[in-house]
């Protein structure tokens, strides 16, 4: 069974999975060693009734060729099952409400008298990719749990874990958050671009309609080697607003992302909405204090 070392590690703030970059995109991978037979462990990835113990409510069972539903308590994920090959190997595409798809595959396999399991999310992009690894590692523990027979507990410093992946694999966090400071509440982003700070700066206030938003922020930009981490800081006076902000300076500095890579940025209104219902739904189901 899983030690309780292992069981500490899986909730604390070091990354315990990979980011690791392709030709065409990006891999999450996480390898999980378990003292149980595969059977056991493949049951855990099937079993709807298990299924729901540590990743959620799955509508139905994952078939070949089909699509699913999952229920994450606080979201939703859909997509198609892709391969479906017992007790070895499940893929699938995980689809979210703001379009991003990725891809997903669980290998079972047999390995040093217990069970093996890898799981590899491969995405185009590094969207979201600190937050997912941070995210499927706290997956991954409540996984630990189940598969020892106890209540999963709790997951750790979410925020710390992402930005422990940001640091050791140099990707940039993507989404934003509120804070609260000396009684001020604020929305907060900190993007690391692979760009100079100059460009990095002209290409923030490149945009005429985008220029009152950032003269109300405060900004800053620190260079780190070819790299500029550029943090923003907006105060917010009435809450209502914050999921709206958000999405406004979430869509603004992805297109800050795409300029200054020398391609010309395109923000939709269809994205600019998701990004709104994705901040609102977050900051519902965000723990209060």
């Amino acid at each position: 069974m899983t030690s309780e070392v292992e069981q500490s590690a899986a909730h604390s703030v070091v990354p315990l999975g990979r980011i690791e970059r392709l030709s065409d995109g990006y891999v999450l991978a996480f390898d999980r060693q378990f003292d149980y037979p595969r059977s056991y462990i493949w049951s855990l990835l099937t079993n709807p009734g298990k299924v729901r113990l540590w990743l959620g409510e799955l509508a139905g069972e994952w078939e070949l060729g089909k699509e699913y539903s999952l229920d994450l308590g606080g979201g939703t994920s859909t997509g198609t099952v892709l391969q479906l090959n017992p007790p070895t190997s499940l893929q699938i595409s995980w689809d979210d409400a703001l379009g991003f798809e990725s891809i997903l595959e669980w290998r079972v396999l047999e390995s040093d008298g217990g069970t093996l399991l890898q799981l590899r999310a491969r995405s185009e992009t590094a969207d979201f990719l600190t937050e997912g690894a941070a995210g499927w590692q706290h997956i991954l523990a409540a996984l630990d749990d189940v598969a020892a027979g106890r209540e999963p507990v709790p997951p750790g410093d979410w925020a710390a874990l992402r930005d422990a992946y940001s640091q050791e694999f140099d990707v940039s966090n993507t989404m934003g958050w509120m804070e609260t400071d000396d009684g001020v509440t604020m929305v907060h982003f900190d993007r690391r671009l692979s760009s100079t700070l100059p460009l990095v700066k002209d290409a923030l206030t490149a945009d005429p309609e985008q220029q009152p938003r950032v003269e109300q922020a405060e900004v800053d930009f620190t260079a780190e080697g070819s790299s500029t981490r550029l943090t923003v800081r907006h105060v917010i006076e009435d809450p209502a607003v914050a999921p709206a902000l958000m999405a406004q300076w979430h869509a603004h500095l992805d297109a800050v992302a795409v300029s200054v890579e020398g391609d010309q940025p395109h923000t939709s209104m269809r994205k600019l909405h998701a990004l709104e219902d994705f901040y609102r739904a977050t900051l519902d189901t965000a723990p209060a204090g």
